[in-house]
């Protein structure tokens, strides 16, 4: 059977846990229309879940009872940790991207400002909704991190203590994973892709430059390919 899931500011170390969260509480009542007896999931977005049961409902607060002890859960079966570092992309696509990352197991996302690199503006607080709900829906108990936009040279040097390093490309090369590494760094580009110095300086910073086939992608197809294959190692 499968349970609702609701990551929040939960303490699972006590044996009733309050919701007082409006959001989730509106999400309960009023879109689910749950009610007491109903059994949920809470999770705490660091690693933690418990199955409970709703014991009673007000307007601003809900009541459950934990009926399991609390579970601690990797991010991906794999235990793997992939971060994404992916070029900032019109808003719609770069918004699915992130959610379809969230929902594949990336650990982190950050955004980048490439020499291609066309909008620059994010809605931090609609992209940090949408992980957090991508991470509701797929089952993830660790939310993961959007970290601030850092420029590509930057982004570079922020990732250089990753085991594996690829910045994919459309190049001859395919990509092969490294079964073995645990930490992984990725890079996706623009519309228009990477320039040929970007590339040249990826690669001077140990990335491998990779293709992910053939085709022309768009940035947020390419994101959603490269982090589910990652994640997976295939």
């Amino acid at each position: 059977m499968h349970l609702h899931r609701f990551i929040g500011s939960f303490d699972l170390s006590k044996n009733e846990v309050e919701i007082i969260n409006p959001e989730n509480i509106n999400q309960i009542k009023g879109v689910l229309r749950m009610k007491k007896g109903d059994v949920i999931i809470l999770s705490n977005g660091k690693g933690s879940s418990a199955e409970v049961t709703i014991d009673s409902i007000s307007p601003d607060k809900i009541v459950c009872i934990v009926n399991k002890t609390p579970t601690r859960n990797t991010l991906t079966e794999t235990g793997r940790k992939v971060d994404l570092y992916l070029a900032i992309l019109k808003k719609e696509n770069f918004e699915l991207a992130v959610q379809k990352a969230v929902e594949c197991g990336v650990s982190t996302i950050t955004p980048v400002i490439t020499e291609r690199t066309i909008k620059t503006g994010l809605n931090i607080a609609r992209l940090e909704k949408i992980i957090l709900e991508a991470s509701e829906q797929c089952g993830q108990d660790i939310v993961p991190t959007l970290s601030p936009i850092l420029k590509f040279s930057d982004a570079l040097t922020n990732s250089s203590n990753a085991g594996e390093k690829i910045i994919f490309h459309l190049v001859e090369k395919p990509y092969t994973p490294n079964k073995k590494a645990k930490n992984i760094s990725i890079f996706i580009g623009p519309e228009g892709g990477f320039t040929d110095k970007e590339i040249s300086l990826a690669e001077k910073s140990g990335y491998k430059v990779a293709s992910l086939g053939p085709l022309t992608l768009r940035g947020e197809t390419a994101a959603i390919i490269a982090t589910y294959r990652v994640v997976q190692g295939i």
